[in-house]
């Protein structure tokens, strides 16, 4: 990992983001103002009193010196700055050559509220409030305003620009992740590399901090320089800036379209904005497009893909788990109707699918979480090793840092593989590829009724296993003692296993009617028989409804 400055006036929040960053990268963090108290034994206040402010530069140019000494021993660090310290060419000199600069900008008004309010809480705790010299005269907002007009140049000169107004602490650590995943800045193992024979066949790589090299996975494609990239708004928050500047620097002329963030954008509404805006662009039949997102955009991108002038090249960018497991290997695209998910849609391969684990870590916890889900059901229909591991290292896994990248690339590209066998040899759903949507049946009426957005989908998938499995117990196909297992590990992975929703029973069975599995007017349950195999097979209403008014009435608040 490069070293990683952060610079920008007092109270743009260097050090509590600084603290944030080192523990979500693990990696060390170092403060040039406490390494400076450190050495002289005494308070900046103190020594800007009795030296002077040339005296403290001084210190703090070694301090700088003696944090990238420390930071190499270490393999990279965090090194949280003062706000002055980008007056002096050396150090701005050996910060440029040593890693990462990233400027927290903030307005001086909003970094002094946050100093005073920092003032306020430390006389309350009774403790010493830190005193900035710099501040310390009549009109300290003034003396901000001038501080920037000064040092701006310098602090602009930074390769990462991150605002931190109105944002939380956590927000704004999120940004910076991901901006260093799309800029190239986290080291990467040797990718791990499937092939998919359907079709063409295509390439998927599952590789640590991959999303900071797309520009060459798409020169092996060979394809045209104006690429068309669609995304959701909340990643293109995260990402856009720097893979803009990503591709533009590699030669490509990316377009870019955002759609809303959440299941609801997965519509005709939005396809058919799409359509606009390439035929907007007069975009060719050899140009990309590329889908950067969850499922959501995945699917819907892909069939614009798929759609558009009979067909143009997709590549799949996938940024959850769900999708980097699921939804973008097998070429399913789509959107939804009011009557039901995913009924309108089309199979079609992408040229590449480019995973990259590093994204996950800007997700939130919940839209993390729910991935493990799909990692679960492979287990369950097709791998009891996989399975195994999963259990063995199910709080690991919840936790997900950065150290484990070696294990949850291995664990997806699994999970890719297991996937990628099946529609090798069912491509679209005659028969075997029908045991991947196990827990999906009801997973999908349950969203249905629900209203998009109340269940992720991976919960969805999580409670809808869990009802299968205990439909299938009740037949007598699969243990009670089998059953628990898949719902401890669904539970230690952080996943739902009862529903609390007063969910009407009626109309779940009603909207599981309108299931692609539904056959003769019967529906084909994939039904596990222990872990690691299933069956495709109708199951007796009367067992059904039984099972699913159970569990649906029993969990109501």
């Amino acid at each position: 990992m490069r070293n990683i400055f952060l610079i920008g006036l007092s109270g743009s929040g260097k050090s509590t983001i600084g603290r944030l960053l080192a523990a979500q990268l693990e990696i060390p963090l170092f403060d040039i103002d406490a390494l400076v108290e450190e050495e002289c034994g005494e308070r900046i206040a103190t020594l800007f009193a009795h030296k002077g402010e040339a005296h403290f530069r001084a210190c703090e140019s070694r301090a700088l010196s003696q944090a990238l000494r420390s930071a190499e021993e270490a393999g990279g660090a965090i090194i949280a700055t003062g706000g002055g310290i980008v007056l002096s060419s050396e150090n701005r000199q050996l910060m440029a050559e040593g890693g990462i600069r990233v400027y927290l900008a903030v307005e001086p008004a909003t970094a002094l509220q946050r100093l005073q309010r920092q003032q306020h809480t430390a006389l309350a705790q009774e403790t010493s409030p830190e005193v900035r010299p710099l501040l310390a005269g009549p009109d300290p907002l003034r003396s901000l305003q001038s501080l920037l007009a000064d040092r701006a140049v310098w602090y602009e000169e930074a390769e990462i620009c991150c605002s931190t107004e109105d944002k939380s602490q956590e927000a704004v650590t999120r940004e910076l992740v991901a901006a260093l995943i799309g800029m190239g800045a986290f080291s990467s193992g040797e990718p791990m590399l499937q092939r998919a024979h359907v079709g063409a066949g295509y390439d998927i790589v599952v590789e640590w901090g991959g999303l900071g090299r797309l520009a060459y996975y798409l020169d092996q494609l060979k394809l045209p320089p104006r690429i068309f990239l669609i995304t959701d708004s909340n990643v293109e928050r995260l990402y856009a800036a720097s893979l803009l500047n990503q591709l533009r620097s590699a030669g490509y002329e990316p377009c870019l379209f955002v759609v809303p963030a959440g299941e609801a954008s997965k519509s005709q509404e939005w396809l058919n904005a799409i359509y606009d805006w390439l035929l907007e662009h007069h975009a060719e039949r050899r140009e990309a497009i590329v889908a950067l997102g969850g499922g959501v955009v995945g699917d819907m991108a892909g069939f614009a893909a798929a759609t558009y002038l009979r067909g143009v090249p997709l590549v799949q960018v996938p940024t959850s788990l769900l999708a980097q497991v699921d939804s973008a290997i097998g070429g399913k695209t789509g959107i939804n109707h009011a009557r039901g998910k995913n009924l309108i849609g089309a199979f079609y391969s992408p040229r590449l699918v480019l995973a990259d684990p590093a994204t996950l870590l800007t997700l939130p916890e919940r839209e993390r979480i729910e991935g493990w889900a799909e990692v679960v059901k492979y287990g369950i229909i097709l791998d009891t090793e996989l399975f195994t591991r999963l259990e063995d290292h199910a709080a690991l896994l919840l936790a997900f840092r950065p150290s484990l990248a070696a294990l949850i690339c291995q664990i997806i590209a699994r999970s890719i593989a297991l996937k990628v066998e099946v529609i090798e040899q069912d491509e679209r759903e005659q028969g075997l590829r029908a045991i991947l949507n196990y827990g999906h049946t009801v997973a999908h009426a349950l969203e249905n009724v629900s209203g998009y957005g109340r269940w992720l989908h991976g919960e969805a998938v999580s409670l809808g296993m869990v009802v299968a499995a205990a439909l299938a117990q009740q037949a007598g196909m699969f243990s009670a003692g089998e059953m628990e297992r898949q719902n401890r590990l669904l539970q230690q992975l952080g996943l739902p296993v009862s529903c609390s929703d007063a969910v009407p029973v009626e109309a779940i069975l009603a909207a599981m009617r309108l299931d692609k599995k539904v056959a003769g007017k019967r529906i084909h349950w994939i039904m596990p028989e222990r872990i690691g195999q299933v069956t495709v097979t109708p199951m007796p209403e009367d067992l059904v409804q039984r099972v699913i008014t159970t569990f649906f009435a029993e969990k109501r608040p």
